[in-house]
């Protein structure tokens, strides 16, 4: 199923007469200066050729065609038009739709062969199991059971490919001296898992159990050596960094997501809160900028990410993906009050911004699944 942004890009790219979607780009940032999307002016002979039948006065006009999500405005720079989505109407739409996260389809397990040694325990061989794993969990949730995709994983160079079957090449896991790690997982895990304990004696809960403790370091633990191992892209070296706590800060956030959600839930038990009508929620009362941020940058490409990764051997970034979804929520719990006042002109607000963490929710689970991770459920 394509998604809104690229139904978005195609029904822009056709107005325009032109072929190719990737002259429509979209924005990550600077929002309010450059708009969500731009592409080049028409009049730029270099990018479009000779003159078409549209010109720079007819585009609004021709523009107000596109479905996928309203146009709120445009602005012609320099060297490119600025395009300006109408936010209400992109997060009414979107949730409308009741988009859920694809299922998995049952796919045969000879999709994704992995063709290292099984014998080896060391990190390169981890890379390897966890790359292919991620991929068979993804061929699950984009390909629709499509059985013409068939993969194989490792650090081989293939010289005889064959149009049946993709292969992605890993490269290899290096200690710090530039030379391949020799230490095995186990070895390292313990290393990882050492150095997290040490941070956490100085911020954990007193009252958590011992166990409880342990269980939680050792997810933790997990995370941050799937994230150190898969960041990059699969055909590059990896450095290991022991200073990175990208995942520890996603599983963090993620264990916040769960501590605001039973707060509110409580708040509507004992009464202070009305509970949510899923069906009245209005999503157009997300007005923030972290908001549409979350929504934009996060929110709306989250399927595309998992096609790149499928389609184009881009497996990496989905944790880049998750890692920007993390330090953005981050910035938005710091800036966005989302347990206010129960005041009836407040309330509507409040379950808009309930449901919205709900749904960022299920995508930094849907997201940690497919890399083999459990969540955090408390702080």
């Amino acid at each position: 199923m394509a998604s809104i942004l690229e139904d978005f890009r195609h029904e822009v790219t056709s107005v325009l007469g032109a072929k190719n979607s990737n002259l429509i780009r979209t924005h990550d940032k600077n929002f309010g200066s450059t708009g969500d999307f731009s592409f080049p002016r028409l009049d730029n002979k270099k990018v479009w050729g000779h003159p078409g039948d549209l010109s720079e006065n007819d585009l609004e006009d021709a523009l107000k065609k596109v479905e996928s999500m309203k146009i709120l405005r445009l602005s012609h720079g320099e060297k490119s038009v600025y395009l300006w989505i109408d936010r209400q109407c992109a997060f009414r739409k979107y949730f409308s739709s009741n988009f859920p996260l694809k299922k998995e389809s049952q796919l045969e397990s000879n999709h994704v062969v992995n063709i290292e040694d099984s014998d080896k325990k060391d990190l390169t061989c981890e890379r390897v199991n966890i790359y292919s794993d991620m991929l068979q969990k993804m061929l699950s949730k984009v390909s629709g059971g499509d059985s013409t995709l068939k993969f194989e994983v490792g650090t081989k160079k293939v010289l005889d490919k064959s149009d049946d079957v993709r292969y992605i090449s890993v490269g290899p896991v290096l200690g710090q001296n530039g030379k391949k790690e020799s230490t095995s997982l186990d070895e390292f895990f313990r290393k990882v898992y050492d150095a997290l304990e040490s941070q956490d004696c100085e911020r954990r809960d007193e009252s958590e159990n011992e166990s409880d403790r342990e269980a939680r370091l050792r997810a933790l633990t997990k995370a941050q050596i799937h994230f150190m191992l898969t960041s990059s892209v699969p055909s590059a070296q990896v450095k290991l960094d022991l200073t990175g706590r990208s995942a520890v800060f996603l599983l963090y956030n993620c264990a916040r997501i769960v501590q605001i959600l039973y707060s509110f839930e409580e708040s509507v038990r004992d009464g202070v809160y009305p509970p949510i009508n899923e069906e009245n929620v209005d999503f157009g009362l997300l007005d923030t900028q972290e908001e549409w941020e979350l929504f934009f940058v996060y929110i709306l490409p989250y399927t595309d990410v998992l096609q790149e990764a499928v389609h184009m051997g881009k497996l990496h970034k989905l944790p880049l993906h998750l890692i920007g979804l993390s330090n953005c929520l981050s910035r938005y719990y710091s800036r966005v009050k989302i347990l206010r006042d129960p005041l009836p002109s407040l309330v509507p607000t409040l379950h808009a911004r309930i449901q919205f963490i709900k749904h960022i929710h299920a995508i930094i689970l849907d997201g940690l699944d497919v890399m083999g991770l459990q969540p955090l459920n408390k702080l």
